[in-house]
């Protein structure tokens, strides 16, 4: 799949910490996401679900995905386990986070 390169991005912490003079570079983007690979990760919150998989299937309508890999991370409030990062890594090209409530 063809990506796009982007610029660096610069974080400012809020904190007045110093975070450095090194620039987060942000991952290459697809050119297209027509037969990619989509990632959904839910957040576990009530309806993230069905917003992901609404955003999904109109999304799905347009660019007809390869494979649509479904995540949940096991609390909202907390960053998902290494695994489930993993197992999205291995399994879709691109990722739509979803909030629920």
């Amino acid at each position: 799949m063809a990506t796009q390169n982007l610029p660096t991005v610069q974080l400012v912490d809020p904190t007045g910490f110093d975070p450095g003079e090194t620039p987060l570079v942000m991952a290459a983007r697809p050119i297209d996401l027509r037969g990619g690979r989509l990632g959904l990760l839910d957040n576990s919150k009530a309806n993230a679900d069905a917003i992901l998989w609404a955003i999904a299937n109109a999304l799905n309508d347009e660019f007809e995905f390869a494979d649509i890999f479904y995540a949940r991370k096991h609390s909202s409030s907390l960053p998902p386990h290494p695994e489930v990062l993993a197992d999205l890594h291995r399994n879709a090209d691109f990722v739509i986070a979803g909030v629920g409530d």
